[in-house]
């Protein structure tokens, strides 16, 4: 099965994941995530369009991480530290966080001179 056959981004993500680590087996996964041996195989060949997410974590648990920190874009050690953090606040504490780096990033956008701004 091609990564072109499969749209749920979870799967296109999990694909990569496994065809990019040798250690990595669907059959493996699946069993140490605590699914069927052939869960995932069958995810891969069905083409899910969408999955439980209590599947999916427990998939990015038994790979040692987070759905979150699994679904991120994040490319630097501080961003994925950065989303690593966030996955453990409460969604309280996530929106104040939010409104802070809303404010930091409103300032950085005001010390900056504008496109065609003499400097």
């Amino acid at each position: 099965m091609t990564n072109d056959s499969i749209t749920e981004p979870f799967l296109i993500k999990l694909k990569a994941r496994i065809d990019n680590d040798p250690d990595i087996t669907t059959s493996g996964l699946a069993i140490k995530a605590g699914l069927d041996n052939s869960a995932i195989r069958s995810m891969f060949k069905r083409g899910y369009k969408s999955l439980r997410i209590t599947t999916a974590r427990k998939i990015c648990e038994a790979l040692g991480t987070t759905y979150e920190e699994f679904m991120s874009e994040a490319q630097t050690t501080e961003e994925f530290e950065i989303v690593r953090l966030v996955s453990q606040l409460s969604e309280t504490d996530r929106q104040l966080l939010l409104g802070f780096g809303q404010g930091l990033a409103a300032k950085q956008g005001q010390a900056q001179p504008k496109s065609g701004e003499d400097e």
